[in-house]
């Protein structure tokens, strides 16, 4: 009774770290995901004014990105389940507001080359008298296909802020944590 159950146990402990092992190698197959530091923030001013400290209407910066993937060694994809963390500030006001922000996913290859950019909007609400909010969106389905030859490490996902040429110089002078 004692070797049946101590194979039983053996065999189950077996099956658990096949299983870890599969995991490991299914993740490694599947992009990284990174947060582009120069497009990480969005500063909105508000319109018809001059870029000025006093005239920006709310900021919203990616805080966290976090992907998930499967992998099909078949087809030669990967289709990437993406959680974006946001924070976004506003002078303190009385008044509710809704706003929305565009963002973009993309995916690179060998940090130089990129393979597919998807412009996105992120839509988000401060309540009366609230000057912070801070919410996850999620990006359900982001398939990439891999090139033959291209191993999977060499394949990443960048996401950040979609910015004007206006709105990068402005935020390159409020020098925004990165």
């Amino acid at each position: 009774m004692k070797t049946i159950f101590r194979t039983a146990a053996l065999a189950g402990i077996s099956v658990l770290l096949l299983t870890g092992c599969q995991s490991a190698k299914e993740k490694a197959m599947c992009p990284a995901i990174d947060i582009l530091a120069n497009t990480s923030a969005l500063i909105v001013i508000k319109p018809g004014m001059p870029s000025d400290p006093a005239n920006e209407l709310f900021t919203i910066q990616m805080t966290a990105a976090k992907a998930r993937c499967d992998f099909d060694v078949d087809e030669g994809t990967t289709d990437s389940d993406i959680d974006i963390t946001f924070r976004a500030t506003r002078a303190p006001s009385g008044e509710a507001a809704d706003f929305t922000a565009p963002y973009f996913v993309a995916s690179i290859l060998d940090s130089t080359t990129i393979l597919n950019k998807k412009i996105l909007g992120t839509a988000f609400s401060f309540a009366p008298g609230q000057s912070t909010v801070t919410f996850t969106q999620n990006v359900p389905s982001f398939p990439n296909r891999m090139q033959n030859g291209v191993k999977p490490y060499q394949y990443s996902l960048l996401v950040g802020m979609q910015l004007t040429k206006e709105q990068l110089d402005y935020r390159k002078t409020r020098r925004l944590a990165q």
